[in-house]
């Protein structure tokens, strides 16, 4: 079974982008614009990696929010798609935008 990626990211271009990266790569990709779209696929769905490109500080997202009320240990699949100054909590990390498609494998491919 090939890993499976959750982006959420509101610039279509961009999310695209990356899904079409990551699927080039051999992942499984679900790219949704908001994190209310998000929310449904993570209720069906196991992720080995969860990118947010968040509109609010992280520790304000809602699917932080949700994840952390209703699958704790996923709060650490989260990567977090911003600039250098956004704090990321207990997610995985920052992958600074703009990136390249090899850091984007790379802090996916990255351990928790």
């Amino acid at each position: 079974m090939k890993p499976t990626v959750l982006v959420i990211e509101d610039y279509e271009d961009l999310r695209l982008a990356i899904a079409d990266a990551l699927e080039r790569n051999h992942y499984d990709c679900d790219a949704v614009e908001s994190p209310e779209d998000a929310i449904v696929k993570l209720r069906d769905h196991d992720y080995t990696a969860i990118l947010i490109s968040p509109r609010l500080p992280i520790a304000d997202d809602p699917v932080v929010h949700y994840l952390a009320e209703h699958r704790p240990g996923d709060v650490a699949k989260i990567i977090v798609m911003s600039d250098p100054a956004t704090p990321t909590g207990n997610c995985r990390g920052l992958l600074e935008k703009p990136f390249t498609n090899a850091q984007l494998l790379a802090m996916i491919n990255a351990k928790a």
